[in-house]
């Protein structure tokens, strides 16, 4: 039976079928922020499960100099200050060890946490392993009262130059949260933790710095950092 139009007063025919156009294909802006969205909660999840396994924390009794309860007596020791000022002046080698670094660190530094944290987050100590190659800085915390590290490896590397001299960088990427080694990206997370442990050794890590273009060779052992005056650097003879 017809019907009439509403709006033009005109018969149609019930019989008559309304076609529905599909979709347009999404556009490329639409499938870069669905492609982004997808990657966001990936990296969320990737940010979560290490912040999980942060509270999985590394097992410092193998460090030398580490204490748990951090407000037992420090034992005395050199200032490694004075003592890299003088090494560098007369161009004498220097042999630190990993007891002696965690002690200076004990002796020296005020580790606190401030900030929106303050009221959850305790400071337990900063620490220093030393393994072949490697300086590990480890940042030791207690998270509603549950023990939390992460860690900065660095990585010295040196290549003797053709005029004498020696290059030297220090691979810094890498680290862990807790025990579990983390990409390179995740340690953007933290580098504020570490970039003020450098403002706090700013003269310490200057003078290292000062000696290594002083072609000083550093060679990092299982316990033991040593700095090498030219007089005793045997890299350019062995490249």
């Amino acid at each position: 039976m017809a019907e009439k139009d509403r709006d033009t007063g005109k018969k149609s025919h019930s019989s008559e079928k309304t076609v529905r156009k599909p979709p347009p294909p999404p556009t490329r802006k639409a499938l870069f922020f669905k492609n982004l969205f997808y990657l966001s909660l990936l990296g969320l999840g990737g940010i979560g499960l290490l912040a999980y396994l942060s509270f999985d924390p590394q097992d410092l009794s193998d460090v030398d100099g580490y204490v748990e309860d951090t407000s037992t007596v420090i034992p005395g020791g050199p200032n490694l200050a004075h003592l890299l000022e003088n090494a560098a002046r007369n161009k004498n080698g220097v042999r630190l060890t990993e007891e002696q670094i965690n002690n200076y660190i004990r002796r020296t530094l005020q580790f606190e946490q401030g900030g929106w944290f303050e009221s959850f987050v305790a400071a337990r100590g900063v620490w220093v392993r030393l393994q072949e190659n490697i300086v590990e800085v480890i940042i030791e915390r207690e998270v509603w009262g549950k023990r939390h590290t992460i860690s900065m490896l660095l990585e010295p590397e040196q290549t003797a130059q053709e005029d004498g001299g020696i290059n030297t960088t220090v691979g810094r990427g890498k680290g862990k949260w807790g025990r579990s080694r983390v990409l390179n990206g995740f340690m953007l997370l933290t580098n504020s933790s570490f970039a003020s442990l450098r403002e706090a050794y700013a003269v310490e890590t200057q003078q290292i710095w000062d000696m290594l273009r002083g072609r000083f060779q550093i060679k990092v052992s299982d316990g033991v950092l040593e700095l090498s005056p030219p007089e005793q650097n045997l890299l350019g003879a062995q490249s």
